[in-house]
């Protein structure tokens, strides 16, 4: 397919981004899936020749340089990683709609929950989006089935709050980060398992669109005020304009919409909603909640040592176990280890255990700046959240069996025979209140 190259239409006012309400263009820039596309696809040819372009270029506008901006720079594991990561791919755009003179270029975004396997356009050899440095079998690999980063309650688009969706500042990962971000990284392998060099591979580009997809249909549904001041009025920096530019400071209040930077997506993230009525007495719809108590529990990591646990204190255990469905269920916690090397290349697993029975809270690959070595400017511990509610009632059973929390940090290469993780924290709040049906 051929590209459009009218100049007339490459002026600095298309090319140039905005923090404003909008570019002031003349034709909005569409992301589509990647099962709409093919390899003739106009976005496709577009993004392969701007990346070759790129390629073989030694300036501000090499694809080297973008690789750079995100090992540096790039937002992880806190409350900046959405707004960060959509500034770089808006800039992106732009700078690829320069170059090749397809003005309107959007990123195709590719959903391994929607999609499940990667696009042919991507993964053959002579597909001008390859990349030979990927694991082996990611051609054919159906990530839906391979995943392991899980949580029972996997960013509800629907319900959940600001910082259990985008992350706490000044670290701490928020659900779509640690449990449908990280998982992509691993499984593709090869230049994606490592941040400083994750970016150079495309799929980067393509999965990052479909986070900001996600991140554009939750704040959809959000009421006004949803977003704290102290985050909206924080500002990100470090960008690179079409032109090769320093694009200056951008204020993350200003990039709320997608439309303030001149782009849109086909149609919003198909997150599954459960519509299943209560299971309560003849006639009743909701329950009323009545009274209720906090169980709030912490357990510190010691030297040398990864698995940190808990034990529930046995009165609410009892209570669990004599429950009807009038009692209602809330666990909310966080994890946290040193971010150093050892780290690196591991897979935090958190479960339940009762009576030799378990169930699994969450798990996600890491995947994160460090401290010190190949990347700065990220102090901190690196945090993972999880929750759970009523469905732990089948592993209670008659709570005669005290139930514990644990977590680890898995090596992915066991035989590698590296130390420990290093555990910091594991904190938990039960919430268990009385309702009655009405």
């Amino acid at each position: 397919m051929r590209i459009d190259r009218r100049s007339a239409l490459a002026g600095a006012a298309m090319l140039g981004l905005c923090a404003g309400p909008a570019l002031g263009q003349t034709a909005r820039r569409v992301r589509r899936g990647s099962s709409s596309l093919s390899a003739t696809s106009d976005d496709v040819v577009a993004f392969g020749e701007g990346m070759a372009l790129m390629k073989r270029r030694r300036d501000a506008l090499s694809w080297t340089r973008q690789n750079t901006i995100h090992a540096r720079n790039g937002q992880h594991n806190n409350g900046l990683f959405l707004p960060w990561h959509r500034l770089q791919l808006a800039h992106l755009e732009r700078i690829i709609a320069e170059l090749t003179g397809h003005t309107t270029f959007a990123m195709p975004y590719w959903d391994a929950q929607e999609h499940q396997t990667l696009p042919a356009w991507i993964t053959g050899s002579g597909a001008p989006l390859y990349e030979r440095q990927r694991a082996r079998g990611v051609d054919t690999l159906d990530f839906a089935a391979a995943r392991w980063a899980r949580s029972p309650h996997v960013s509800r688009l629907t319900s959940d709050g600001f910082e259990t969706f985008a992350g706490k500042l000044p670290n701490g990962a928020g659900m779509v980060e640690g449990y449908g971000h990280n998982f992509v990284h691993e499984l593709v392998g090869g230049l994606m398992k490592r941040l400083s060099t994750a970016a150079t591979d495309p799929i980067f580009w393509l999965h990052h669109a479909n986070v900001d997809r996600v991140w554009a249909t939750w704040h959809a549904r959000q009421a006004p005020g949803v977003y704290p001041a102290d985050w909206t009025d924080r500002t990100l920096n470090g960008f690179v304009g079409a032109q090769g530019e320093d694009t200056g400071d951008w204020r993350v209040g200003g990039v709320l919409e997608t439309r303030a930077l001149g782009y849109s997506y086909d149609h919003p993230y198909p997150f599954p909603v459960f519509s299943a009525p209560e299971q309560g007495p003849p006639g009743a719809t909701r329950r009323e909640p009545t009274g209720g108590v906090v169980y709030r529990q912490r357990a510190e990591g010691e030297p040398g040592r990864d698995r940190m646990s808990l034990t529930l204190p046995p009165e609410a255990v009892a209570r669990m176990a004599a429950a009807d469905d009038s009692l209602m269920i809330a666990g909310a916690g966080s994890v946290a280890f040193a971010a150093d090397q050892r780290l690196l290349g591991r897979s935090i697993e958190i479960r339940m255990t009762c009576g030799g029975r378990s169930v699994s809270l969450g798990a996600s690959p890491t995947f994160l700046h460090l401290v010190e070595g190949e990347h700065t400017g990220h102090a901190g511990d690196y945090s993972l959240p999880f929750r759970f509610g009523e469905e732990v009632l089948n592993l209670i059973g008659d709570g005669d069996r005290p139930v514990t929390v644990s977590v680890e940090a898995e090596d992915l290469n066991a035989a590698a025979g590296r130390p420990a993780a290093q555990g910091v924290s594991l904190d938990l709040s039960l919430t268990l209140t009385a309702s009655r049906w009405a």
